[in-house]
This record gives C-alpha cells, sequence and structure tokens, in this order.
C-alpha cells in the first residue's frame, strides 16, 4: 500500500473528504452522460468522468488557500484508495491491483495535467480535444457531446471559481445542476 494522507486523517476531515468523494461519484455515475453525451457505461468511461468531475473538485479547492491544497491531496489519495478496493472486489490480485492503480494514476495525472491547463487558461476548444482523445477515444461516431460535455465543465468552472474555503468546508457546494444538453 502506498502512503495514503486520507488513512491517517482525523475523523472530521475524513467526513468532509468522504462527503466531497460521494459528490464526484454522484455526478459522475448521472446516466445523462451515458444516455445523451454518448459516453460509455463501462469501467473506463466511469473513471473518465470521476477523474473529470474529482479534477474539477481538486482544481477548484487548490485555489481557494493553503487548506484547500491540503484537502485536495487527502481526496486524490480517497479517490485512489477506494479505486483500489473496487478492483480488489472485482478480484483483481495484488500484483495486478499495483499495476492497474500505478497506471490509473498516470493516466489520472495526464488528464489533470492537460484539463487543468485549460481551466486555467480558459481553453475550452483545446478542452474538447482532451476529451475527444481521453473520454471518447473508443468512440467513432458523435455529434456535438464533447461540446456538451465542456460546456457543463465551464458551468462548474465558473460556479466554483474564487470561492473561498469556507464555501467548500461548509458543504453546501454542489455540482451544478444538469441540463438537458441541447445547445
Amino acid at each position: 500500500m502506498f502512503f495514503n494522507s486520507y488513512v491517517i486523517t482525523k475523523y472530521q476531515k475524513k467526513n468532509l473528504i468522504d462527503s466531497y468523494y460521494q459528490k464526484i461519484v454522484n455526478v459522475s455515475r448521472n446516466k445523462v452522460f451515458y444516455t445523451k453525451l454518448n459516453i460509455p457505461d463501462t469501467l473506463d468511461g466511469r473513471f473518465d468522468l470521476l477523474s473529470l468531475f474529482s479534477i474539477i473538485l481538486i482544481f477548484s479547492l487548490s485555489k481557494s488557500n493553503k487548506k484547500g491544497i491540503e484537502l485536495s491531496q487527502i481526496l486524490f489519495d480517497k479517490i485512489f484508495l477506494d479505486l483500489d478496493l473496487s478492483l480488489r472486489e472485482l478480484g483483481a490480485g495484488d500484483a495486478g491491483v499495483h499495476i492497474k492503480i500505478k497506471n490509473m494514476i498516470r493516466a489520472y495525472m495526464g488528464r489533470q495535467k492537460a484539463y487543468c491547463d485549460c481551466f486555467e487558461n480558459d481553453d475550452y476548444v483545446k478542452l474538447e480535444k482532451s476529451f475527444i482523445r481521453n473520454i471518447y477515444r473508443n468512440i467513432n461516431e458523435y455529434d456535438n457531446e464533447p461540446k456538451l460535455l465542456v460546456k457543463y465543465c465551464k458551468k462548474c468552472i465558473y460556479e466554483f471559481n474564487d470561492k473561498h474555503i469556507d464555501y467548500f468546508i461548509s458543504r453546501k457546494f454542489n455540482f451544478p445542476k444538469l441540463d438537458n444538453f441541447q445547445e
């Protein structure tokens, strides 16, 4: 097991991180992404959305202050601890889990770098290209679905933009409501 800040975190912070993680899971499992936006309802598709929405939250938290940066790291560790446990539940052995988690972290970090660069620079054309390369990599036919996903992510970024850490700690925050994804 790798060092995991979530494991050594105090109970109160764990509850906060668990609430963040649950919100990420809830938004990433929303059927509208799989039905209206043509994202594959597979392990890869679910990982892609879990990664995307955790990156959005981690990006926003890390911009709030030093405490936000600390919470971002704990949330990252929580995510990969949960993915590790999920792989084990699916029957992967220790060696297999280690390799898969290492590959997932590498994929996540590449996406995080690309997506955060787009968020930082308001470059949503580049973000759409990243989505096509990552989230829609196994889709041969799509129309404006990547644009609609970008539109929702932009809504999230603007919703969380310039929020003080108190906004996130209060647990009043949530991902914006999903619209019907029509342009």
